[in-house]
């Protein structure tokens, strides 16, 4: 089944920005392909309010945090939606300053690590890690799942936020090892040049 050329643009830049939706999201989402829902009954739309900051910059901690970690999204799900889309209903009162989103282009990170930090590489590529949300996992899921971060395609699975209190609770020197190397990872990311920062206005 070939993808929608608003989804095949987006699998080989990255992104891609679209104006002009409207403010029917989820229409234009079926519209472009199948959407992807956390559980039968649950609205596929997150919306996420920029109401001040969540001084442990604690991830969806009732959406009130100024600034989420880099991740991959539900993280958590065996097979994770393969797109993400952003839309804008508010622009940020910073705009075009605040409320930037950023996408790190992988296939360029990845390629350079190999490269610059190939021990880093391979704990991605082999060691499984335990992905746990926060307090309402067991809504979603009846086991905390492991996987490595990255799989045989160079996929990526990640969000620090869902590994390290695990690796933190576990303690012990591999854990430790592990928690370096995640936070490694995160670091990584969030300094690559491979970076697209896009600051969405209204209806974006």
């Amino acid at each position: 089944m070939s993808l929608h050329p608003i989804l095949a643009t987006a699998a080989r830049d990255h992104y891609v920005h679209v104006k002009g939706v409207g403010t029917d999201t989820l229409a234009f989402a079926r519209s472009i392909g199948s959407v992807f829902c956390a559980r039968d009954g649950d609205d596929p739309i997150v919306t996420m309010t920029i109401e001040g900051d969540d001084p442990e910059k604690i991830p969806y901690a009732s959406c009130r945090t100024a600034q989420l970690s880099l991740h991959t999204d539900y993280a958590t799900f065996v097979r994770p939606p393969r797109f993400t889309i952003s839309h804008c209903i508010e622009p940020d009162p910073a705009w075009p300053d605040g409320g930037q989103s950023i996408t790190v282009m992988m296939r360029p990170l990845l390629a350079a690590l190999r490269t610059e930090r190939p021990e880093l590489y391979r704990f991605l590529r082999d060691v499984p890690l335990a992905f746990r949300r926060n307090h309402e996992h067991s809504r979603y899921h009846a086991n905390v799942e492991k996987w490595p971060i990255l799989d045989g395609e160079d996929r990526v699975r990640f969000d620090r936020t869902l590994i390290e209190p695990i690796l933190v609770e576990e303690g012990g020197s591999d854990a430790d090892e592990a928690l370096s190397r995640v936070r490694e990872f995160d670091e990584y990311c969030e300094h690559s040049p491979h970076q697209v920062r896009i600051a969405l206005a209204q209806d974006e």
